[in-house]
């Protein structure tokens, strides 16, 4: 008997985006999936009419994030797969058939990911490698140019993002989810890494395409380093990663303490804006204020 799979989209006020995904996945896939699921977290907005017979629109009393929203819509969802995509994300050929043979084809296949491109096909981001505590020490900027450079983070086990990818049902459910206490930021890393550890196989497949350019939602510098700091911090945490504490704490505090001497003293040379250059000074604070902690008090 063949697997049944539904698609689930995640919406908080990108009804156009949505309806455009909705589109996209009844064009190239709407005799092969039981239901189309979206989570509406809270928009405050009026349904789109004339939506198709198979999409279910499921209501958050409230906002309750992205990762909670999946989580509630996979409650909902009764078939053996699960489509996942982002509001932004659509389908760019039919997908439904070649993913329930994969995961037909062996049993023990928790995710599969694809091919996620821009209107050019250039690649946006599929995957990345697991995480390490040198690459918190490193920080972002400085991780993004040279890790892709060293075999060691390249040889890691991938970890899928969750803006475009299949998961069955069975695998989600027996790892607990996503992990609420993430604020959207390493929640897929944190689930493929639970997926692995609880024996399931991930899989990504390039011949697979959807549209997913990415981006996000506009943060100012100090918001987002904050985030990204207090996220992948719990995740190292949380899976065994981060040296000696202290040890460790002390070492990011000389990288703050040094990036923030840096932009103090030479930022006006480096950043013509003067509001560009506060936000990143305001950032470094935030993160001088919250090492000690393991970033625990940052917003």
């Amino acid at each position: 008997m063949s697997l049944s799979v539904s698609a689930l989209i995640t919406n908080f006020k990108t009804w156009p985006l949505t309806q455009r995904c909705i589109s996209e996945l009844m064009y190239w896939s709407g005799d092969n999936l039981a239901t189309i699921f979206v989570v509406d977290d809270a928009s405050n907005e009026e349904i789109p009419e004339f939506l198709p017979k198979k999409v279910q629109v499921i209501q958050n009393s409230q906002n309750k994030g992205y990762v909670a929203s999946v989580n509630v819509g996979f409650s909902q969802i009764r078939e053996d797969v699960v489509l996942l995509l982002d509001s932004d994300a659509y389908p760019l050929a039919e997908l439904v058939q070649n993913l329930t043979r994969i995961f037909e084809s062996n049993s023990a296949i928790g995710a599969v990911g694809f091919n996620l491109v821009d209107e050019q096909s250039n690649p946006t981001g599929s995957y990345r490698p697991e995480p390490h505590a040198l690459q918190l020490l490193l920080g972002q900027k400085l991780e993004s140019r040279v890790c892709h450079l060293v075999p060691f983070f390249q040889s890691r086990p991938i970890c899928l993002y969750s803006c475009g990818m299949a998961v069955r049902r069975a695998a989600f459910e027996d790892v607990g989810g996503f992990d609420e206490g993430f604020d959207f930021l390493d929640a897929d890393v944190d689930f493929s890494m639970n997926l692995r550890r609880a024996g399931w196989q991930i899989h990504y497949q390039p011949d697979l395409c959807a549209f997913h350019k990415g981006g996000g939602s506009f943060q100012t510098t100090a918001t987002r380093v904050a985030r990204y700091h207090k996220n992948r911090w719990r995740l190292l945490e949380k899976h065994g990663y981060l040296p000696p504490s202290t040890i460790f704490k002390a070492a990011l505090a000389m990288r703050h303490t040094l990036e923030y001497c840096i932009l103090k003293i030479g930022g006006r040379r480096l950043f013509k804006d003067p509001i560009s250059l506060q936000d990143k000074l305001d950032g470094r604070q935030k993160l001088l204020q919250g090492v000690w902690s393991g970033y625990g008090n940052q917003n």
